[in-house]
């Protein structure tokens, strides 16, 4: 069908927003590999193999931000999970009407509410309780256990930075699991019923099919959770010390960044190294970005259409 006027003015206003934006992601990431050149000329690789921060000698080392931006994502997606499934399949089965609109509108209200209210009260409340009433125990009963073998001295750690972090993007993981289990076909639904399943026996097959989906709104809320700043910087602890412990403080690279980044410029290489440490982050944020949406996509073409 040969394209009117109207539609071909239409296609051209929008034509330089789009690119507009894909612009604007290039450029940042050619500006985070032009500011990173002078780290990686300096250091090599030894700047992602050893963890040191010393901008008055000039050494740094990326490595524990590293291992704890990874950590605490592992933490906070496990976290998102717990909460996001159950939460989704109630939503989904099990409410109705206006205590569905009721519970869903909390959702949305959770996933708009700015982070440094979640920093606050991960700080002030959340973290003395897991102290006293997770990580405690834990280390005192299962401290054979590699990841719980330290004793916890502060309240700030990589495990409560990874539970904070881990609530606050509950909403955005629940949100994309909610829709995807609504959006398979009824038919499955009533294939089930049909054959006298039960309610829970009906939820299985249908979280069976969603499978797909579940997996990549893990890997999506992981790729949103290795970004997080405000939350990782009030609760981690902000130590570079690399352990197997993840009740010891630790340090994200989000957290390095935004604590560092203002006096970065009087030392040598301090910038450069937090470009690096940057751009690290965002090549493995869109890396996992585009697996997550790749797998939502290939799901709803064979399922939901």
């Amino acid at each position: 069908m040969k394209a009117s006027r109207k539609d071909m003015l239409f296609f051209l206003t929008l034509t330089p927003f789009s690119i507009s934006l894909l612009a604007i992601l290039v450029i940042a990431i050619l500006i985070l590999i032009s500011r990173s050149f002078e780290a990686f000329n300096a250091f090599g690789l030894s700047l992602f193999t050893s963890s040191i921060w010393d901008p008055e000698h000039s050494r740094y080392g990326l490595l524990a931000p590293i291992v704890g931006s990874i950590t605490t994502s592992i933490l906070a997606t496990v976290t998102a999970l717990v909460f996001s499934v159950p939460l989704a399949i109630l939503l989904a089965e099990y409410v109705h009407d206006l205590v569905r609109d009721i519970l869903s509108s909390i959702v949305e209200l959770m996933s708009g509410v700015p982070t440094i209210i979640y920093a606050m009260w991960a700080s002030m409340y959340l973290a003395p309780i897991l102290k006293t009433y997770v990580m405690d125990p834990l280390s005192i009963y299962l401290s054979f256990i590699p990841i719980f073998s330290c004793k916890p001295i502060t309240a700030f750690t990589i495990f409560t930075a990874g539970i904070s972090i881990g609530i606050s993007i509950t909403p955005y993981v629940t949100a994309m699991i909610f829709e995807s289990y609504e959006s398979i076909p009824t038919t499955y639904r009533e294939a089930c019923l049909g054959i006298g399943a039960t309610r829970y026996e009906t939820v299985k097959v249908l979280l069976s099919l969603a499978k797909p989906a579940v997996i990549a709104s893990i890997i999506l809320g992981f790729a949103r959770a290795l970004g997080e700043t405000t939350i990782a910087v009030t609760t981690i602890g902000n130590s570079m010390y690399l352990g197997s412990c993840i009740f010891s403080p630790g340090y994200t690279v989000s957290a390095l960044i935004a604590s560092q980044f203002g006096n970065a410029y009087l030392y040598r290489y301090a910038e450069s190294v937090l470009y690096s440490s940057a751009l690290v982050v965002l090549v493995v944020a869109i890396i996992l970005s585009f697996i997550g949406l790749s797998l939502m996509s290939r799901w709803r073409r064979r399922v939901v259409v």
